[in-house]
């Protein structure tokens, strides 16, 4: 069983949209995040204003997101200059390395931090996305194994998402404005 990824998006894109197509997304949830809180979460329970307590996890999420980007950083200029290949890492634990070290440790950090409990699912399916597409490899020929695994995760992701927002949209109906 070969654990190498076959296809990704990044292969497939032309140049410029391959490098960009990752901030491109980041940059929609964000603006997604900013919106649905604005127009929908602030209009119903108001501005919530943190504890000290909630304060210094939301620090220890930014030095434990900043350390990891840090990481991040430094292989990919390891990467880039030819170095990386030169430490002759097993693919497989080359592959393991990258998804623990930049998906799956991170949000289990964030999770705790900001006690989050949906993230810890997140965080084990996307830090394991690569294994899901090996085990389904057999019955599913690339790029469609790629592909499918990717949709699936993200069709649970949203679910879950979605699910909750729907409950917390009946849980707290819109305030109406008080006429002085």
């Amino acid at each position: 069983m070969s654990f190498a990824p076959q296809i990704v998006l990044y292969d497939v894109l032309p140049v410029p949209i391959n490098f960009l197509l990752g901030p491109i997304l980041i940059g929609f949830g964000l603006i997604f995040f900013l919106l649905s809180k604005k127009f929908l979460i602030q209009p119903r329970i108001g501005t919530v204003v943190y504890s000290k307590k909630r304060k210094l996890r939301k620090k220890r999420t930014v030095l434990v997101l900043s350390i990891n980007m840090i990481l991040l950083f430094i292989i990919s200029l390891l990467r880039f200059t030819g170095l990386w290949e030169e430490l002759n890492i097993p693919e497989i634990i080359d592959i393991l390395i990258l998804q623990l070290l930049f998906i799956t440790i991170p949000l289990f950090l964030v999770a705790y931090f900001i006690q989050y409990n949906r993230l810890y699912i997140i965080a084990f399916l996307m830090g394991f996305s690569l294994f899901f597409v090996e085990l389904i490899s057999s019955f599913i020929i690339p790029p469609f194994n790629v592909l499918f695994v990717y949709l699936l995760l993200g069709s649970i992701i949203i679910s879950m998402g979605t699910f909750s927002l729907i409950r917390f949209l009946k849980k707290h109906p819109k305030i109406k404005e008080e006429v002085n």
